[in-house]
């Protein structure tokens, strides 16, 4: 297995916070790599991973998307989904894990269908997936317990055919104009014959499909057969791009997918910081992994309780945030001016140094220099 950096684009992307907190610009959208020697296959296959632009500035774990076609402009346009709705507090970061595809018609079909051609290499490309590409990035990244196959076209019907055969493998399904009419319904069999079980599918899924009349039978009988079964704990939705084409509506039904997935994560605008703590929690038992309150959402709350010169709840707030964010710069540099602006100058002096360290370590340059400039400035009244 090799790997080698590939850039695919660059976007500059400022965070901004309360007043007083620090804003920085990352690059963003860059892919990794890898050439896997598979096993599986017998041959050799290349996959892309993008982590978040912070990743190498935190201890943070990730849920991670695993998407067909990874080719220009899919991969960019997945990268810049997830992160632009990530920023929007739409959902959280992730990495994106593109798979790309020697022969694509033989890797997506589940079976032969009898027309001819290379075809029906599914169960051979799922295996590929669960033994050999999952393992290496959970085995290379910081992951967490929570996986999503976005697929389109024969990607898409690859997707419903993957959860019929490893349900455990992924948490969450995007179809997008899934073929489901390949092979004579193959794949909507295996749905209903999974149905007959009657277990708790503990999923999500999501089906698109565009002006496309050809795919609005196969579209329309998996929507009816889980309306008739109605699996416990499984989440689906179905729409309709009537306005795009085949190739035009893998952008929406992407973006409308994960905002499936993802429904419910932002919290209210208004309420206390318990209710706050208690919606990330319920985020946490929903997706089956910690989920802190945002860096940022903490931040701007703590700002609040110090702009009103309520410095007990903005120490506690800015404390609780340097707990859930102990490799954050910008936190430790708002908790020592929540403790200076208190009176507690020995304790800001300290996290000021351990604030323009990290960042000096992390490559902040502007966030290192303010917070050296306070701890000097400190350390000298202090003498």
């Amino acid at each position: 297995m090799s790997k080698k950096i590939l850039l695919l684009s660059l976007a500059a992307l400022c965070c901004a916070v309360a007043a007083a907190a620090q804003t920085r610009q990352v690059a963003s959208v860059v892919h990794t790599q890898y050439t896997i020697e598979s096993k599986a296959l017998g041959e050799t296959r290349t996959i892309l991973v993008r982590v978040p632009a912070d990743y190498e500035r935190t201890n943070a774990r990730y849920p991670v998307v695993y998407m067909t076609d990874a080719h220009p402009p899919q991969n960019a346009m997945m990268a810049g989904l997830i992160e632009q709705q990530a920023w929007g507090g739409q959902m959280p970061e992730m990495i994106l894990v593109g798979l790309q595809n020697t022969n694509r018609a033989r890797d997506l079909t589940p079976v032969d269908d009898g027309q001819g051609g290379a075809v029906g290499g599914a169960p051979k490309f799922l295996e590929f997936i669960a033994t050999e590409v999952v393992p290496l990035v959970e085995k290379n990244y910081r992951t967490e317990p929570f996986r999503i196959f976005a697929g389109h076209s024969l990607g898409g019907l690859f997707a419903v055919y993957a959860m019929t055969q490893k349900p455990d493998l992924f948490n969450a399904y995007i179809a997008a104009s899934p073929v489901l009419g390949y092979a004579d319904n193959y794949v909507l069999k295996r749905v209903e014959e999974m149905l007959r079980t009657d277990r708790e599918w503990r999923k999500t899924l999501f089906v698109s499909i565009a002006d496309e009349p050809d795919f609005a039978k196969g579209f329309n009988a998996l929507q009816d057969l889980l309306k008739k079964a109605k699996p416990k704990k499984f989440d689906y939705e179905f729409r309709e791009f009537r306005d795009e084409t085949h190739a035009s509506s893998v952008l929406p039904a992407y973006y409308a997918g994960l905002r499936k997935i993802f429904a419910g994560w932002r919290p209210s605008a208004s309420g206390t910081v318990a209710e706050l703590e208690n919606h990330y929690k319920k985020l946490s038992e929903r997706f089956g992994y910690r989920i802190p309150v945002p860096e940022t959402t903490f931040n701007q709350i703590g700002y609040q309780f110090l702009r009103a010169g309520n410095y007990a709840d903005a120490l506690a707030v800015f404390k609780k945030n340097v707990e859930n964010h102990p490799y954050s710069a910008n936190c430790l540099d708002s908790l020592a001016e929540a403790e200076e602006k208190s009176g507690d100058l020995r304790a800001a002096r300290d996290d000021y140094e351990k604030a323009y360290k990290m960042a000096e370590a992390h490559g902040e340059t502007g966030l290192a220099q303010t917070a050296r400039a306070n701890f000097e400035r400190l350390a000298a009244k202090l003498k």
